[in-house]
């Protein structure tokens, strides 16, 4: 298991998020992903792949109403 602990406004989008992981993982952006927030799926549509409804530039961290401690699941590189 790998884990890295970085600290991001909350007034940055998913997609920001998303850019601030692939940078701190030193990964390439190469890959499908997606995010899971509160049971629901986030990520960027693929032709003839997942397809999400949200714009991930649009949705903003402080728009969850985290917890403390809370967390969602990060996917990267799905098959």
């Amino acid at each position: 298991m790998i884990w890295r602990r970085v600290k991001i406004k909350s007034d940055s989008t998913i997609a920001n998020l998303h850019y601030v992981i692939q940078i701190t993982m030193g990964w390439t952006y190469s890959h499908l992903h997606r995010f899971i927030i509160h049971g629901k799926h986030y990520g960027i549509a693929q032709i003839g792949g997942m397809w999400f409804s949200d714009d991930l530039e649009e949705i903003k961290l402080s728009d969850f109403g985290w917890r403390m401690r809370e967390r969602f699941l990060y996917e990267y590189d799905q098959a």
